[in-house]
């Protein structure tokens, strides 16, 4: 029933554009292959793939899933050239290797390619090319920021929310003592991508790095190890973290934090604030506020992530023009203003950050505009990959506590040694 509801919707909203109209007498299939993501929980890009072949003939298969599960697709197909997927997630940690392999058709010299490179977020353009060609056309902006529910907050009498770790433990306890919730957060640190992207989110917000600018493992700075000593310790010592957050993806701490079982959610994705007042999804509609303000071990440290991901072309593919229309048909200025308006994610259009339809529905924007400025992308490195397997597995067995921190980052800092770069 959601997904026909929005379906309805996007057809209400139908655009066109030039070059549609050529494919209608082809008979293509397309298969595309992107991560489901938390921000579109009502399966806006299933209905978009449905009106696209209403108006071209061009079926579009999509294999989705989790991102882990995505990668494990994704770069066996491309390394062995295999045409199995057409149009592929080309996620920003990725960059730095798919430019070096070939894996993907340059995009500047489709028809009206050089609309997407004038008219994008000058960052998302830059992030998605190499060597002086454009790969990727981003279909997330996702920045992290911080959330609270600001109901729980004035139920505990707290004024503000926390600005700093130490702060976050104290309101935690605090809400806990009421009995307001079980538990401050629930993150997610399962053993996948998301663990590495909160690991080195957390030593960034304590003032120190995962990798120097020459790609040296520098996990050993005081810094760093009093990062993921908080992390152990807000299990164990302050109670303050779910232990569920072990096995907890970035679906399920969503789930959670709507359903009203957390307080906090310090690195949340734009829309989650959209969701949260949508009663289908939430139990928590007009609770939920954005911080003006990241974690950081103290008040003026600010730090988060932007983890934008894009869609690119394989050079395997068969239908690559095909593949070209689908990407303009999902992400010109009209249907990205449609998905924001849909989805509540961030527009990826410069022009649209100033609509005035947008901006009326999006009032939270000029607080997710205080966190912007601080926030930074993960690792460029061509060995992110095996980078990020090394951190999720040292980083568990540290919350684990199979081993002390230090020598979690000590095996971690061996085996980074070890890649063969």
């Amino acid at each position: 029933m959601k997904r026909l509801m929005i379906w309805v919707m996007v057809v209400t909203l139908m655009v066109g554009f030039s070059g549609l109209a050529g494919f209608a007498a082809k008979k293509v299939t397309l298969t595309l292959i992107m991560p489901s993501h938390e921000s579109d929980i009502l399966g806006y890009f299933e209905a978009k793939a449905v009106e696209f072949e209403k108006k071209t003939g061009i079926k579009v298969n999509m294999v989705t899933g989790d991102w882990d599960n995505v990668a494990d697709k994704v770069l066996p197909a491309l390394a062995a050239g295999s045409s199995a997927y057409d149009i592929v997630e080309f996620d920003n940690c990725w960059v730095a290797q798919f430019a070096e392999t070939g894996w993907l058709r340059p995009l500047e010299n489709y028809p009206g390619a050089q609309v997407y490179i004038d008219g994008l977020s000058p960052a998302l353009v830059d992030l998605f090319s190499s060597k002086g060609h454009f790969y990727g056309i981003t279909w997330n902006n996702d920045l992290r920021v911080a959330m609270y529910n600001a109901r729980m907050l004035k139920e505990a009498g707290i004024a503000a929310p926390p600005a700093t770790w130490d702060e976050l433990v104290s309101q935690s306890q605090r809400l806990q003592a009421a009995g307001i919730v079980r538990y401050g957060y629930m993150a997610n640190w399962e053993k996948t991508q998301c663990l590495s992207n909160d690991y080195t989110l957390m030593v960034r917000s304590f003032g120190g790095r995962t990798l120097d600018e020459n790609g040296n493992p520098v996990m050993d700075s005081p810094q760093a190890i009093a990062a993921l000593q908080w992390m152990v310790d807000s299990i164990y010592k302050y109670k303050v973290v779910d232990p569920a957050s072990l096995t907890t993806n970035q679906q399920m701490a969503q789930d959670i934090f709507l359903r009203g079982d957390s307080a906090f959610f310090p690195q949340a994705w734009a829309g989650l604030y959209f969701y949260s007042r949508n009663p289908e999804v939430s139990n928590v509609v007009g609770e939920i506020e954005p911080a003006s303000k990241s974690l950081g071990v103290t008040r003026d440290i600010q730090t988060g992530l932007t983890l934008p991901e894009a869609l690119a072309i394989s050079s395997f593919s068969e239908h690559p023009d095909e593949a070209w229309a689908f990407l303009d048909f999902i992400a010109n200025k009209q249907t990205n203003k449609m998905q924001s308006l849909a989805t509540g994610s961030l527009p990826i259009w410069m022009d649209l950050w100033n609509d005035p339809d947008l901006l009326a529905r999006n009032p939270h924007w000029k607080e997710y505009a205080k966190q912007i400025p601080y926030l930074e992308g993960l690792d460029v490195v061509i060995w992110y990959g095996e980078l990020a397997e090394i951190m999720q597995v040292e980083v568990m067995n540290a919350l684990t506590r199979a081993k002390t921190v230090e020598q979690a980052v000590a095996d971690m800092i061996a085996k980074i040694n070890a890649v063969e770069k």
